[in-house]
């Protein structure tokens, strides 16, 4: 054999050794476990929409008059309920407009509490020091922006309280509050013609946020570990 033939000999062995081992099969002892794990992201879903809030609207308002929503569900008072898997912070804001004559400076806010808890005291809305909160400061005093995971969110006003998730094992009471108010056209003893006929625009916004991130180990024990 000549030396070209014994190189081309030599270079097919060493193509069908490659395809031996690249094909060949476990020759020996081995065995083999597998771990399968998920994540499934919670939910958010305050209720109810915007569409079936409770709304009011109130015709030949007169100074004197008062708007009382703070017994129970009664309406118009505004009920939240958590319907999703994640609890969630409940934030509040306010716009008030009225046509200019100052009808928002007239009319009182003396009482508002969400799932109890006073937030004319909570945040004391009174600029004025004079015992007195009216629509245009409760606007003013809910102006506000947040911050979560590091991050900040505007716009989305004052926290008022906290649902938590809908659970079974969870009370009615936590998962579903209600904001109860008071709303008096104050009678100062004066004319105020100016402010017949004005129309007083409410718009209430409330936005569920979620909580802080949180960290999963076993150290603190918040985490499902499936394994036997």
């Amino acid at each position: 054999m000549n030396l070209k033939a014994k190189l081309i000999t030599g270079t097919a062995t060493i193509a069908v050794g490659a395809m031996a081992s690249i094909g060949g099969t476990f020759a020996y002892f081995s065995d083999e476990v597998e771990s399968a794990s998920k994540f499934t992201n919670g939910v958010i879903n305050l209720q109810p929409e915007k569409a079936h809030m409770q709304s009011f609207a109130i015709s030949n308002w007169k100074p004197g008059d008062v708007l009382e929503a703070n017994t129970g569900n009664q309406e118009p008072a505004m009920i939240l309920n958590n319907q999703g898997t994640l609890p969630f912070n409940v934030f509040m804001d306010v716009s008030v407009t009225d046509e200019g004559q100052g009808s928002k400076d007239a009319i009182l806010v003396t009482e508002l509490k969400f799932g109890g808890e006073d937030l004319l005291v909570k945040y004391n809305f009174d600029s004025n020091n004079d015992g007195k909160v009216t629509l245009a400061e409760l606007d003013a005093g809910l102006d506000g922006d947040t911050t979560l995971n590091n991050n900040t969110i505007s716009g989305v006003g004052k926290y008022i309280g906290y649902l938590d998730a809908n659970d079974d094992s969870v009370t009615t009471e936590r998962k579903t509050k209600g904001l109860n108010y008071v709303l008096e056209f104050e009678d100062p003893g004066t004319e105020q013609n100016a402010l017949m006929g004005e129309e007083t625009l409410i718009d209430v916004t409330f936005t569920a946020l979620q909580y802080e991130g949180e960290t999963f180990s076993s150290a603190n024990g918040n985490i499902d570990n499936q394994g036997s």
